[in-house]
């Protein structure tokens, strides 16, 4: 199957041939040389070689993230490279590389670009500040070609510039509990939006809303057209703070392997934001997200019950890790066999996105392309957050990535942070600091297949009673997206809580 993916990449690329083809002779290897202008002193690290169709449109360091249909992308190792020195690489070489079938793929023209991964904090190699990259070459290319391209690593990803208005700010904080855990400063970003009255008052109710995967504080700029005057988001503070990292999606918990950004967030970032920018306190602060931020929102309503006045959490992430997009990851097979991420019981392929009932993803082919691109991808980000650091120092990872067979024992670690097993044990000492205050919605039809955790823990939750004091719906007919009715109450709420004369306002949950 992944054989027939890639030729179809190769006719894909053949439809639109290669102008200005380095050479006649088919190349196999790329002499990358470190440029003077860009390094000071000798490099050691990731490098990585990505492809592109030729008319694609898109640099080969951006089309090699792409989720669908990702172009071949390879992973090399260097040490010690010197300024002004070249590497010579072939595919050989390669740490890793996608798709399985390159080794064998016959010539075909491409661009191709060189990139060196030197951010301490990006999960985007060739997109994060500080990243080093080449012209683009365009080239005949075969694995086994005698011919070799020259690649100089000139140019630099600039830092970002943050364009701010009247109405959108941005914060910036140097996190001194993840500074320390880095061994460097570590800045937490955060997209503000204020309310267009700003001022007339002196404090605003705070809504904090969570990106999903790939988002960053730059996403503050989707609630500019929902908080126009007069609307209920203007009433508002509103804070997107970036919760991308090295490994992607920090989802704001405690990690032994990526740092305390919980803490970061509401014992740090929090106090600091709303001092400045006048919130309102905990009473009226509120926590949204959907997806990857929908997990987030939920987790931080969880975790710190007082901290925020209400959760509404869209589509999020698995809840329940007995249902991990459709796998259990705590218990093996009845007959003791390990359970695999990449096929089910039955041997077939697991599907990862799906669309109209169409698969768009297998598990398999997601993973092996993110684990080139890594340390940034979507399921490594899940074992960076919940896992702890393994012998080699990384997070420990739950499956082989060669094989997909899952650790079940190395998955028992991530019991900390499943959500429905703290809900369930807990709600006796959580209910009254959360009743009232969890909102949950899944699609019934979740692109990821997010929405059997939800289900498992609704069954679960309604059986024990929790339902009582909590939302948890599974929308008919919804793919992976925001639940429009779910923000409309938040709104809602928000409103109601504040229109009430101080002093009579009720605890935080009992609305």
């Amino acid at each position: 199957m992944r054989l027939t993916r890639f030729a179809a990449l190769l006719l894909f690329s053949l439809l639109g041939p290669a102008r200005g083809v380095v050479s006649a002779q088919t190349v196999g290897a790329f002499e990358v040389r470190f440029g003077e202008s860009v390094f000071d002193e000798p490099f050691s690290g990731d490098l990585l070689i990505a492809f592109a169709a030729p008319d694609g449109g898109a640099e080969p360091r951006r089309a090699m993230h792409s989720w669908f249909g990702a172009p071949p992308v390879a992973r090399f190792r260097v040490d010690q490279v010197a300024t002004g020195e070249s590497v010579t690489l072939r595919l050989a070489d390669a740490e890793a590389f996608y798709p399985e079938g390159l080794p064998a793929a016959p010539a075909t023209d491409w661009n191709v670009q060189a990139i060196a991964r030197r951010s301490l904090t990006g999960r985007q190699a060739g997109l994060d500040a500080g990243d080093a990259f080449s012209d683009v070459a365009a080239v005949s290319f075969a694995p086994d070609g005698e011919g070799r391209v020259a690649l100089v690593l000139t140019q630099v990803v600039p830092e970002p510039v943050f364009r701010t208005s009247d109405r959108v700010q941005l914060f910036e904080f140097v996190s001194p509990s993840l500074s320390e855990f880095h061994g460097f400063e570590y800045v937490l970003r955060a997209g503000v939006l204020l309310p267009s009255d700003y001022g007339d008052q002196e404090t605003y109710p705070v809504v904090y809303s969570v990106t999903g995967f790939g988002g960053t504080h730059e996403s503050i700029r989707r609630f500019e057209a929902s908080a126009a005057p007069g609307t209920p988001f203007d009433d508002c503070i509103v804070v997107v703070p970036d919760a991308s990292n090295r490994y992607g999606h920090a989802v704001f918990c405690d990690s032994a392997s990526i740092g305390p950004w919980g803490k970061a967030l509401v014992d740090e970032l929090i106090p600091e934001l709303e001092a400045t920018f006048g919130g309102a306190g905990p009473e009226h602060r509120y926590v949204t997200g959907v997806s990857s931020g929908g997990w987030s929102s939920l987790w931080l309503q969880v975790a710190y019950p007082e901290a925020f006045a209400g959760c509404w959490s869209h589509v999020p992430d698995p809840i329940d890790f007995h249902d991990f997009q459709q796998i259990d990851l705590y218990d093996p097979l009845p007959d003791g066999t390990p359970r695999n991420m990449y096929v089910d019981e039955r041997g077939e392929p697991r599907p990862l996105a799906r669309r109209n009932g169409e698969v768009m993803l297998t598990y398999e082919d997601f993973v092996r392309h993110e684990h080139v691109t890594n340390p940034g991808g979507q399921i490594r980000s899940f074992e960076a957050t919940f896992s702890p650091p393994g012998a080699d120092g990384t997070p420990r990872r739950v499956f082989d990535v060669a094989t997909g067979v899952i650790d079940h024992e190395a998955a028992q670690a991530w019991r900390e942070y499943d959500i429905s097993l703290r809900l369930l044990t807990n709600w006796d000492e959580l209910r009254p600091r959360l009743a009232g205050k969890v909102h949950v919605y899944a699609g019934e039809v979740d692109t990821f297949y997010l929405e059997g955790a939800v289900e498992r823990f609704r069954a679960l939750a309604q059986e024990a009673g929790l339902l009582d004091d909590m939302v948890v719906e599974v929308v008919p007919g919804m793919p992976h997206s925001l639940h429009a009715p779910g923000q409309e109450a938040m709104l809602r709420t928000i409103a109601e809580r504040w229109a009430r004369p101080a002093g009579l306002v009720e605890p935080a949950g009992a609305n």
